[in-house]
């Protein structure tokens, strides 16, 4: 992880700054001194990074000077995570007391240290569970880890702050044997890195320690072991997961406590099985088992946590051993400890082999013309959300939920015959497109390559620096990359790759075509020689995601009442799932389209529409027939339109995705939803699903429901109780704003002639109130023939009688609903109205409803 430079002469990429003394300070849980400027320093807003002034990364446009106090004040009152102003990691956030890149790694003394320290802990976490902190308590055990653990989910990782904060909040409360536990663990994950110095380990033990009504000293063998070199740095990527390798070494004591006492005596002897112990941990951190099983076996395990480092250093020496035993992570473990005791065994050999110094560095990662292809990854629908995700943390991705994994380097047709496999819901062009975007990220992509990320007007550019890496908990498709800290203006982009990024039907787009003008973007030397990347990350819950409120050119687009839209829209983003409903014509539908696709974005949206065969296996998953060989008949596991959807919005967390079930009362709802009902109340929770009982599902806090239900088929009050108490019901009705004065908005916005309006209400007010769920909404007069006579006359005629007598079935026949309410007779009755009114008597009682007038109804 993080291949820094001597402290006596720390170079920022290309430019080399001396670091000011006693400005020691820690960032995102690494630690770092400011660079002293001699040029001076400035402060560039549109980024809001400072720079040294001859930093050869910044443009020379836009930037304001600062003077070296107002700089220091700045570094020293930033908080953990800094906003505003950011430090640029080219010139002026230097690592503190890295291990140099150009030294040997793999000190004998200093892994002899690491592994004397971690043996303090491990040896009581592997046999007793004593505490090494307090020898009278053990705390190695299921329950004090499993207590610790849901402390951390319990109270959730918001990602703002500095980690150990949010760690305090968490523990504080927590009975003694959690907290010696917790300590024990914060100091594990501390020792094996070398980019933490010993008063700084000290300090997040002892933060822990204090929480107690009756602190613990620090006995010599930890403090000892706090004092150790480390024997990787851990950078971004390690300290930024420091809670997450709390929780491996709290499901790891789970594990282990759930074995028999003779498999833990063989993992404590045999190196290979306690490895495999360490696989079967059920939180996925392959950077922490990586280092635990190296604290453990050290002349066993390399300290390296990088997977693919690992196969690739594998791959370069294999022939040292004949050939690799195999393809799985254990194989590549064996196969490394059999060439390093094959190299270091040659007595005419090296005493001491390190990967990452000449000329073994250059063996695995021989050096490449920099960038031979550059692509650009589209987010959609994810947005800036999954590009801030993709640089804190140093990857790009593909979705990929139905791929199956495939090796880097497959032939296009492999990968062709697995998207047809795992893609068969969607069309046969789409299916054309995901083989294209696979297969250039699996085996077109190369290390060193150009990628650019983009959202709206700005643009991330960095450098591929792994092989792809299935990720199965998410599921994507990974691949490293050292991204740069600065974002580009799109405007300023070479036109050859303004031209390709408006391939809008591709994910990843090949701009090579570009690739010259964009690598004289790149600071002159961007090389990474990093010994780890960040894992994946995964969120204890990810929180519901904020909806933008309505704006007054939205409104006036719908021809509605802002403040409703507004409320409408803080319904939705609080329920998280609402119901519209109204008679027909009042726009529910039209609305929630409207909504949906102005807070989410047009492919984060998804119709559905409910009937009364619908059922739980169209709504959300079922067995389905399909073709096999010539004449024969398989049924397979279908996703259906909410199990699509929520898994795009899964991947995507902290970005709206919106369902829209138009007519959701037409169906069985009951029937539809199944073990679902549950879920729309705990989008926490998980259930076991009908089809997959193997699996465990649950609806994202960024998936939000919008239903539509027309009381005309069905009143409010006869829905099933279990949904009116999981939604909000929001009504349109035509006697209530906004939809009364719908129809006059949109008249006069269209310059459009008022009477038709007037026929509405006067439609409305003969069917009264006591027919209220079947009054006539004010979208069959907003269409273009309504414009005419002849036009409005076959509206009355084919739309809004038939419904009338629909309803009014065995109460008035077709003669009398005609005579009720045709329009010759309301266009009498407004006349009437209108005379009235003009001799000053006001209207004429008899003619609205209940006059003497009407029709009686029987």
């Amino acid at each position: 992880m993080g291949g820094g430079m001597s402290s006596d002469a720390p170079t920022a990429g290309h430019r080399a700054y001396l670091p000011i003394p006693g400005t020691e300070r820690l960032f995102g849980g690494a630690e770092y001194q400011l660079a002293d400027s001699p040029a001076g320093y400035v402060y560039k807003r549109d980024s809001h990074l400072m720079h040294a002034a001859d930093c050869l990364h910044e443009p020379r446009v836009g930037v304001e000077p600062r003077t070296r106090d107002e700089v220091i004040e700045a570094w020293r009152q930033a908080p953990d995570e800094p906003v505003d102003p950011r430090w640029c990691p080219n010139c002026l956030r230097l690592p503190v007391n890295p291990i140099p890149s150009v030294q040997p790694r793999r000190r004998q003394e200093e892994v002899a240290a690491v592994a004397a320290a971690a043996r303090v802990v491990l040896a009581h976490l592997l046999g007793d569970g004593l505490s090494t902190l307090d020898p009278s308590r053990r705390i190695w055990t299921a329950e004090n880890a499993t207590a610790l653990r849901n402390a951390i989910f319990g109270e959730g990782d918001t990602g703002k702050g500095a980690w150990w904060d949010r760690f305090r909040s968490q523990l504080t409360g927590a009975p003694r044997d959690v907290l010696l536990l917790a300590a024990e663990a914060v100091y594990l994950r501390s020792i094996p890195v070398a980019d933490l110095r010993p008063d700084t380990r000290r300090q997040y033990v002892e933060m822990v320690l204090t929480l107690m009504q009756e602190p613990v000293s620090i006995p010599a063998p930890i403090s000892e072991g706090l004092t150790s070199h480390g024997v990787f740095n851990g950078g971004r990527g390690w300290h930024g997961a420091a809670w997450q390798q709390i929780v491996w070494l709290c499901d790891f004591t789970v594990t282990w406590n759930g074995l028999t006492g003779a498999e833990r005596e063989s993992a404590r002897r045999d190196p290979w099985a306690f490895r495999d112990v360490a696989g079967r941990v059920e939180y996925y951190l392959p950077m922490m088992r990586n280092a635990f099983v190296f604290m453990a076996f050290p002349d066993v395990f390399e300290n390296i946590v990088n997977d693919d480092h690992k196969r690739r250093i594998r791959d370069a020496f294999a022939h040292v051993i004949g050939a690799p035993s195999g393809t799985s992570l254990e194989s590549v473990d064996r196969d490394l400890f059999a060439i390093r005791s094959r190299l270091e065994s040659d007595p005419v050999g090296n005493e001491s082999v390190d990967w990452y110094t000449d000329p073994w560095y250059a063996s695995w990662n021989p050096p490449k013309d920099a960038g031979d292809r550059a692509w650009a990854v589209r987010t959609k629908p994810a947005g800036i959300e999954l590009i801030e995700r993709w640089r804190n943390e140093g990857f790009v991705s593909l979705a990929a939920s139905h791929l199956a994994p495939l090796t880097a380097g497959a032939p296009r047709e492999t990968v062709r015959v697995s998207v047809d496999a795992g893609y068969e819901h969607v069309d046969y062009a789409q299916r054309l497109y995901l083989t294209d975007d696979y297969f250039a990220f699996l085996s077109r992509m190369q290390v060193d390559d150009v990628v650019v990320a983009r959202h709206d007007e700005q643009a991330w550019l960095g450098r591929i620096t792994g092989d792809p890496e299935f990720c199965p908990d998410e599921p994507r498709l990974r691949r490293s990359v050292d991204w740069l800290p600065d974002p580009i203006a799109v405007a300023t982009l070479p036109l050859p790759v303004l031209g390709l990024l408006g391939a809008t039907s591709r994910t990843v787009i090949d701009l090579t075509e570009g690739r010259g003008a964009l690598e004289k973007l790149f600071p002159v030397s961007t090389v990474t020689t990093l010994q780890s990347t960040p894992e994946p990350v995964v969120l204890p819950t990810s929180s519901t995601p904020p909806l933008k409120g309505a704006t007054s050119e939205f409104a006036a687009s719908l021809h509605l009442d802002r403040q409703w839209l507004d409320d409408f829209i803080g319904v939705l983003e609080s329920r998280q799932q609402v119901i519209v409903y109204g008679p027909p014509g009042t726009g529910k539908t039209y609305l929630a389209r409207k909504v949906a696709r102005y807070v989410a974005s047009d492919d984060a949206v998804r119709l559905v529409q409910f009937h009364p065969s619908y059922a739980y296996e169209d709504f959300f998953e079922g067995f389905r027939p399909r073709v096999q060989g010539e004449t024969g008949l398989a049924f397979e596991l279908q996703p259906g339109p909410l199990r699509r959807i929520a898994s795009a919005a899964s991947l995507d967390p902290g970005v709206p995705y919106v369902l829209i079930i138009d007519e959701i009362n037409r169906s069985n709802i009951a029937k539809v939803f199944g073990e679902l009902y549950f879920l729309l109340e705990y989008r926490d929770e998980y259930v076991g699903l009908q089809y997959s009982p193997e699996a465990e599902f649950r609806l994202p806090k960024n998936l939000f429901i919008i239903g539509t239900m027309n009381t005309a088929d069905r009143s409010i009050a006869l829905v099933d109780a279990a949904i009116r108490r999981r939604f909000s019901f929001i009504e349109m009705h035509p006697d209530s704003e906004p939809v009364a004065s719908l129809l006059d908005n949109w008249l006069a916005a269209n310059h459009r002639d008022g009477g038709r309006a007037d026929l509405l209400r006067a439609l409305n007010a003969q069917i009264g109130t006591d027919d209220r769920d079947f009054q006539i909404g004010p979208s069959y007069l907003m269409r273009d023939d309504a414009d005419t006579e002849q036009g409005l006359e076959r509206i009355w005629d084919y739309d809004i009688l038939p419904l009338l007598e629909e309803h009014y079935y065995g109460r008035l026949d077709r003669a009398q609903v005609r005579e009720r309410f045709g329009l010759a007779r309301l266009r009498s009755r407004l006349t009437t109205t209108m005379v009235v009114e003009t001799r000053g008597a006001g209207p004429v009682q008899n003619a609205l409803p209940g006059g003497e007038g009407d029709v009686d109804l029987p």
